[in-house]
Formats: C-alpha cells, sequence, structure tokens
C-alpha cells in the first residue's frame, strides 16, 4: 500500500457517509427538525412578525406576487433550494395563491433551466446537474412524458438535475413540460400547506402535509433502488 492509498477501513467510512448523504431520509429528518424548531418559533414568539409579513404582502397585490414568482424561478435556474420558498409562499399567501405562485416560478425555473441546459455544452450540464445524466438519459429515452412525471412525482432524481439533465436527452420540451406540469403539483401542494399551517404543527393540514412529503420520500426511494437494479 502506497502513502498515497486510504486504509480499507477509510475508504469504508466514506462510502458509507455518501451513501448517507445520498439518502432522502438525512434531509428529511433535517427538514422535519427545521419545521418543528419554526413552528415552536411561530407559536410562542413569532406569531406578531408573520401577521404584519402578511399585512405588508396583501399591501403588494399582484404587483408582489408577480416578484415571488420571479424570485423562485432565478432561484431554481441558478440551483438554489427551493423549499423554504415554498413554504414561504404557503405563510405570505395562503394555501391556494402559495400553491399558485410557487407553481408558476417553478415551471417558469424548470423550463428556463431546460433550455439553458440545450444552449451548454454536454461538459457544462453534467456538471450542473452534478454527473447523473447518463442514468437519467436512459430512464427518460424509453418512457418519455410519463418518465419525466415519476421523476417529478416521486423524485428519482433531484429537481436541478431533471431541470437541467433532461435538456441533453433525447426527450423534447413538449414531453418535459407535459411530464412537469402535474408532476411538480403534490409536493408543491404539501411544502405550501407546511408553510400555511406552520403556527399549528398539530393542525390536519400540517399532518396531512408531512405524511404527503414521508410518502413522496419513501415512494422516491423504492423507485431509485428498483430502478438502479434495472440498470
Amino acid at each position: 500500500m502506497t502513502a498515497t492509498e486510504d486504509p480499507p477501513a477509510e475508504r469504508t467510512k466514506v462510502s458509507v457517509w455518501i451513501s448517507i448523504a445520498r439518502s432522502p431520509w438525512p434531509r428529511l429528518a433535517v427538514f422535519v427538525v427545521i419545521l418543528a424548531v419554526l413552528g415552536w418559533f411561530a407559536i410562542t414568539r413569532g406569531t406578531a412578525a408573520v401577521d404584519v409579513a402578511r399585512d405588508w404582502t396583501a399591501g403588494m397585490g399582484v404587483l408582489g406576487a408577480a416578484v415571488f414568482v420571479l424570485v423562485y424561478a432565478v432561484a431554481t435556474l441558478a440551483l438554489f433550494p427551493a423549499t423554504p420558498l415554498t413554504a414561504a409562499a404557503g405563510l405570505l399567501y395562503g394555501p391556494a395563491v402559495g400553491v399558485l405562485v410557487v407553481w408558476l416560478g417553478a415551471m417558469l425555473g424548470a423550463t428556463g433551466s431546460f433550455l439553458v441546459g440545450r444552449l451548454l455544452s454536454r461538459q457544462a450540464v453534467e456538471q450542473l446537474a452534478g454527473g447523473r445524466t447518463d442514468r437519467l438519459n436512459a430512464f427518460l429515452a424509453t418512457r418519455g412524458t410519463v418518465a419525466v412525471l415519476l421523476v417529478r412525482l416521486i423524485p428519482i432524481f433531484p429537481f436541478a438535475v431533471v431541470n437541467y439533465g433532461s435538456a441533453i436527452t433525447v426527450i423534447t420540451l413538449r414531453q418535459y413540460l407535459a411530464g412537469t406540469v402535474v408532476g411538480i403539483l403534490p409536493a408543491t401542494i404539501a411544502y405550501v400547506w407546511l408553510g400555511d399551517s406552520i403556527e399549528d404543527p398539530t393542525s390536519p393540514r400540517f399532518i396531512a402535509a408531512l405524511t404527503v412529503l414521508v410518502v413522496l420520500a419513501v415512494g422516491g426511494t423504492l423507485a431509485a433502488r428498483r430502478f438502479s437494479r434495472r440498470s
């Protein structure tokens, strides 16, 4: 063994940590903890601040909602995590309008990412997508719109990977949009509802939204394992 080689035990530890990082469970656990902390803060200290934020948002009207949509789209293009913005939409706009502004922003960002990806080189897109485009292409090539719907509905691949990675696959923009327009709705509704009901974590809406996210996480894990075995 040379001085530059890692001992087998160290390589094993690294492999374990990589497996943990790729699993949705740690991310879900962290998100649940964050929601619990935010809920506690909203209940004990933040109620007045939440009311002020809602009043300020309502005062901006349509213009404020339009700005939120654009900010969401830009964040998606820039690969920033959109989950906090999604929950914030529920907190600021409520369950109905919140879902609408997030859905519009996500669709705008997803479309922009796909078109930008078509303009970039394959190497650049692979770097943006995290190097998993070959597996994504293999999945999309045989199923088209249904495949996009599945990876959106049951997140086999992260949102940004699908956005940019789809651009260098055989799928068309029409198929990509057709699968995305419906596939992103369940998770969008769940996160918006969480934000809307963050002040009362015991409410039926909060529990229902959290249940949906758990189901999506479990379904995504099982689907990813099945896909990995087939590929």
